[in-house]
């Protein structure tokens, strides 16, 4: 999942836009970036946080540095535990030279200590978007965590796997104004793509992403 392997895959695929989402991490987003700057691919900063109710909350931003605000926050809250890399793997920084920038030693799979209410109000706060990951999951969702998503934390849009499957999710939305939407959740090369959603956009920013999923919200319900 080096910067040159993300990019390329992504315009194979068909892709226009791709935001870097590591667990709790967003150092890897400036290389990606760059690599996509050479081939017309928009790359946005962000982070799949895990939030201290074990909840996946993804969080997307035009700039780097306030993705890597949130990255400096979130380390904080996060537990004192070394990663073992023998089971869990490496967590590394790679440039576009493939070339290994440096390794983290916390292990980033914890949950840090930060409600899911106030990590989306301080993405909201910093212009960034806010997005509950894979609901129907049977573990890191909100639904599988609370039994039900909250109708006054200011959410952007759902994210789900299988979106023939929204109708069964409808009974625990308390808003039924916010969107479904799908993404690739790409762990490896093979999977950048697999799944998207098509939004049309003035320009390929946060702010009219964020336009774009409201306006899908308010047309069609939350099964687009």
């Amino acid at each position: 999942m080096s910067p040159r392997v993300i990019v390329g895959k992504a315009r194979e695929a068909g892709l226009d836009i791709i935001a870097v989402t590591d667990h709790n991490m967003t150092e890897n987003t400036p290389y990606v970036k760059e690599a996509g700057e050479r081939c017309g691919l928009v790359v946005l900063a962000g982070m799949e946080l895990q939030t201290r109710e074990e909840i996946h909350l993804i969080a997307v931003f035009d700039d780097y540095d306030s993705a890597y605000e949130l990255q400096l926050m979130i380390y904080d809250l996060l537990p004192a535990v070394p990663n073992d890399v023998e089971f869990w793997g490496d967590q590394v920084v790679v440039d576009t030279r493939d070339t290994i920038v440096r390794s983290e030693d916390k292990l980033l799979i914890s949950s840090a200590q930060i409600s899911i209410e106030d990590a989306t109000s301080w993405i909201k706060s910093h212009g960034g978007i806010a997005i509950p990951s894979h609901i129907d999951s049977p573990t890191f969702s909100i639904i599988s965590q609370l039994g039900f998503i909250p109708a006054d934390i200011p959410f952007d849009a759902l994210e789900i796997r299988n979106p023939e499957n929204a109708g069964a999710f409808m009974p625990f939305i308390m808003r039924k104004d916010i969107p479904f939407v799908t993404f690739s959740d790409a762990h490896y090369p093979g999977d950048i793509g697999k799944r998207r959603t098509i939004l049309t956009l003035g320009a390929p920013d946060c702010g009219n992403i964020e336009d774009a999923l409201r306006s899908m919200g308010r047309q069609t319900g939350p099964l687009s």
